[in-house]
């Protein structure tokens, strides 16, 4: 069953001042991730470079391309219920590389990764513009009451701006490092994985 954003504010209300309504009515807000991979990867590239920090067993990690972690998933998951995780990023190389890029994502749980083509040194426009259609498109279609956003980039404000047009909420999650002011401004919440980093990356 779909639920609006009223209907939800307003069942979990009534849980909640209801001592007799049943606890199974309380319902999470429905959310889906959104994560520009390239620009991540990049970013954590350049902090474990300037912290000399060693790579964690469990982060898997290809530089400019890839980067996930059990503690990044722990920022997707409460208190929403999140519908699906999609990832963009590009690669170099034949269509081994790209099944290859794909399957690490599909393994460490991301279930839409979206891998496209990059000319050498520079970063795929296809990432930016696939991401930008796929969260306005779910936002019009009312797919989801929360965009959870991993990316950093300026280029996004008018993207936030559009969903939040279409009575969504915008949850940001990047590094310090990497963040255009701006765009944190526009977002309803930021969370700074810097620190998540530094915790788990020693």
């Amino acid at each position: 069953m779909i639920y609006s954003s009223l209907t939800l504010r307003t069942i979990n209300t009534v849980a909640k001042y209801s001592p007799g309504f049943p606890s199974s009515f309380t319902v999470k807000p429905r959310a889906m991730v959104f994560i520009d991979g390239e620009n991540l990867a990049i970013r954590y590239g350049d902090i474990l470079k300037d912290s000399g920090t060693s790579l964690p067993s469990n982060v898997i990690y290809e530089p400019n391309t890839y980067i996930w972690a059990p503690w990044f998933s722990a920022y997707t998951s409460m208190p929403y219920d999140v519908l699906r995780t999609y990832y963009y990023t590009s690669v170099q190389g034949d269509e081994a590389k790209f099944r290859q890029t794909e399957d690490a994502l599909k393994n460490a749980g991301i279930e839409a990764p979206k891998v496209f083509k990059k000319a050498k040194g520079r970063r795929s426009k296809r990432v930016d513009i696939s991401l930008a259609t796929d969260m306005l498109t779910h936002a019009h279609r009312a797919n989801y009451d929360i965009a959870i956003l991993f990316a950093g980039d300026e280029d996004y404000v008018p993207l936030v701006e559009a969903v939040m047009n279409e009575g969504r909420r915008v949850h940001l999650r990047f590094v310090q490092s990497g963040l255009s002011p701006a765009l944190r401004m526009k977002a309803d919440t930021y969370t700074d994985l810097s620190e998540l980093v530094n915790m788990y990356g020693n």
